[in-house]
């Protein structure tokens, strides 16, 4: 304690000094800056990252639920969907892809479709590339048809693509 002694000894010296009506306002004041500073320094953090921890927690949870129900949603549809894809498996690939490009809106595009021993080669000319995304999206969703290989290249139109895609039913 005598190092503490030794540096708070002006400290007392000078509060010695004051009259007793000062020393109480300079205690009194030193107290509350204590409190202030323990406040400040201790007590407001913690409670701050406390409420920003339960909002987290709270923005987890409610991702949580919905995730649990759209897993839920993925399910029922996976198994309401999925005798449209048994049932297509008894058509050719190319009656389907064609089919698909007509619902989706790919068929002005196609510039050719030629048999493969796995499927379809499909080319396409001046397409949209959302277009095609959206096509090969629905040949998969609905057919269980999927792209083996794609190359695509940026067409003289703004937006649009020529693109080769080789089709084939998912294993």
């Amino acid at each position: 304690m005598s190092a503490l002694d030794n540096i708070l000894s002006p400290a007392y010296q000078w509060l010695d000094t004051l009259e007793s009506r000062e020393k109480r306002i300079v205690i009194s004041g030193g107290l509350a800056l204590v409190v202030i500073l323990l406040y400040l320094l201790i007590w407001d953090p913690i409670v701050s990252r406390h409420e920003e921890q339960q909002l987290k927690y709270e923005s987890q949870r409610q991702l949580y639920s919905w995730m649990k129900n759209a897993s839920t949603e993925i399910q029922h549809l996976k198994s309401a969907g999925g005798g449209s894809v048994a049932h297509s498996k008894n058509q050719s690939i190319s009656s389907l892809t064609d089919r698909s490009a007509r619902t989706t809106g790919v068929k002005a595009f196609i510039n050719k479709i030629e048999q493969s021993k796995n499927g379809v080669k499909v080319t396409l000319k001046d397409a949209g590339f959302d277009l095609i995304i959206n096509w090969l999206t629905d040949l998969e969703n609905k057919y269980g048809i999927i792209s083996s290989q794609i190359k695509i290249e940026r067409s003289k139109e703004d937006g649009a693509v020529n693109a080769n895609i080789t089709l084939e039913r998912s294993s």
